[in-house]
């Protein structure tokens, strides 16, 4: 009798165990889901993308330097040349210690195709991210448990590869300066995505009209100045 109640015992912690777990999962995969919740939509409705890999990193893991070791693993895949570019996006949400003065932040990418006879061969622009504030807007995030204020920024590259090709890709955070990380999100995708800035973000499109448009009314002003003469 005793043998068997200590069996009931332990049946009936297992299953308490096992419902913990079951219930603790979705509130683990949410809770890192939503660290860095940044919209990304398809810029054609009919043509979703396709997400191939979403991570999210917080924390002391993101505020290393260049002398330090910080290896964040993206994803693999095999390559769909159908499906057309690998777009590797990223997401950057960090404090601005001293708004006076300029702040960035380098990010190398590293792809390696671990299969494949030859090295990747990808354009030495697209090796590495660079995270600028004169292109980041300011806004309210839920980087971990609560929601603070952050600056956000967004920048991304495309890669092609042969068919079929086995590829890895992981990001090493180079030296950065006045900037405080607070969470860095990457995502690889298939598909043509929505380009609008971000809540708050400036955009280098916005940028370039401001200097084109400087451009042109100096011109204007040479051409008015060279037909008074």
């Amino acid at each position: 009798m005793t043998a068997r109640l200590h069996r009931i015992a332990a049946l009936a912690g297992l299953s308490a165990s096992l419902f913990v777990a079951t219930v603790a999962l979705p509130h683990a995969a949410v809770a890192q889901s939503n660290a860095l919740p940044m919209p990304l939509e398809s810029r054609d409705p009919a043509k979703p993308l396709t997400v191939i890999a979403d991570q999210t990193w917080t924390g002391p893991e993101i505020q290393a330097q260049a002398k330090d070791f910080s290896r964040l693993e993206v994803g693999s895949f095999k390559y769909d040349a159908s499906q057309g570019p690998v777009i590797l996006l990223i997401d950057y949400a960090a404090t601005w210690p001293d708004p006076e003065n300029k702040g960035e932040a380098i990010i190398d990418v590293g792809i390696e195709c671990p299969e494949a006879r030859d090295p990747c061969a990808i354009p030495i622009t697209l090796g590495t991210i660079g995270i600028h504030t004169e292109y980041m807007g300011e806004s309210v995030v839920n980087v971990g448990p609560a929601p603070q204020a952050a600056w956000i920024g967004r920048e991304s590259h495309a890669y092609t590869f042969p068919q079929d090709t086995y590829v890895e890709v992981r990001l090493a955070l180079q030296d950065r300066r006045n900037l405080d990380p607070k969470a860095i999100r990457a995502r690889l995708f298939y598909g043509d995505h929505d380009r609008d800035a971000l809540p708050g973000q400036k955009t280098r499109f916005g940028a370039v009209m401001k200097v084109a448009l400087a451009l042109g009314v100096l011109l204007a002003l040479l051409v008015w100045w060279m037909r008074r003469g």
